[in-house]
């Protein structure tokens, strides 16, 4: 490690730009305040597989507990990236990354409109999530998935996450990637 000390946070400045494969152009930025509304639209919008998949419990809806945390984010050992089309600016996906307090854990989760599923949104932002835990100094990167959310369990692995059984529950599955080894 280099004399000069890791930046620990989260926390972009600005925006980040990526393209996904299929040439979707996505904008990444923090969630701010303001967009509490817009963020209960978007989880309105997904799926109750997908509502499942991201929350690991029957829900329609967000609670209101649960998008007060997805907002108030510290920007330093939690974060929610938005990814907007920079097309026409709509809300695409959900980027949550949670680390602990000495940044050697991170978790993260990922959630995909419908409208964009398949485009190489999901695959893109946890690549992201690779990179930016990385090079905040992460040792681990880890998601806990049902065994039933087969993409992304499938994403996980070619990105090189592995997984293991989740103690206490057969219904889910741990999936972990070593950040210290070489990309």
């Amino acid at each position: 490690m280099s004399d000069q000390a890791l930046d620990m946070t989260l926390s972009e400045p600005g925006e980040i730009r990526i393209a996904t494969r299929d040439n979707v152009e996505l904008v990444l930025r923090p969630v701010a305040a303001a967009d509490s509304d817009r963020v209960n639209r978007f989880y309105d919008s997904l799926s109750p597989d997908d509502m499942q998949f991201r929350f690991l419990s029957a829900q329609p809806h967000l609670s209101p507990s649960q998008l007060a945390a997805m907002i108030a984010v510290d920007h330093r050992h939690r974060e929610h990236l938005l990814a907007l089309d920079q097309a026409d600016g709509a809300l695409v996906a959900s980027l949550f990354l949670a680390a602990d307090a000495p940044f050697e854990m991170a978790e993260v989760a990922i959630a995909v409109a419908p409208t964009h599923k398949g485009r190489g949104v999901g695959w893109s932002l946890l690549h992201h999530a690779v990179d930016l835990a990385r090079k905040r100094g992460i040792k681990r990167l880890r998601a806990i998935e049902s065994r039933a959310n087969r993409g992304a369990i499938e994403v996980e692995h070619m990105v090189g996450f592995r997984s293991s059984d989740y103690e206490g529950d057969a219904t889910l599955a741990l999936l972990e990637i070593d950040l210290r080894q070489t990309s």
